[in-house]
């Protein structure tokens, strides 16, 4: 019984790891108005956070999917940059399996 669970619980991060960070989600996300609780929320924490020289925060989440050999086959990396406020200033998605910059992303980073 324990095995079956150990197997259960590897597929799930296995297979949910290619589903966190879709287009549809960061067609979703709506610039000065999505917040970083929300972002935290969809997304979970982010891997990285850092303050610019303006003082605005930007956090980074990515993911991997490891493949056969332990390649890495779906890389996902979302870069988002926070108003003062805390909503969303611009952000990049910058996934391998991804659309590229969001719309009203302007650049990628």
């Amino acid at each position: 019984m324990s095995l079956l669970f150990v197997a259960a619980v590897v597929a799930g991060c296995a297979s949910g790891s290619s589903d966190l960070i879709t287009e549809a989600k960061v067609r979703a996300i709506k610039l000065n108005v999505t917040t970083y609780d929300e972002m935290v929320r969809d997304y979970g924490p982010p891997r990285s956070q850092q303050f610019n020289q303006e003082g605005l925060l930007t956090a980074t989440w990515f993911y991997f999917y490891d493949g056969a050999y332990d390649a890495m086959d779906d890389q996902q990396k979302l870069t988002v940059i926070f108003n003062k406020d805390r909503t969303v200033k611009d952000y990049a998605n910058a996934s391998a399996s991804g659309s590229g910059s969001g719309k009203g992303a302007g650049k990628r980073r």
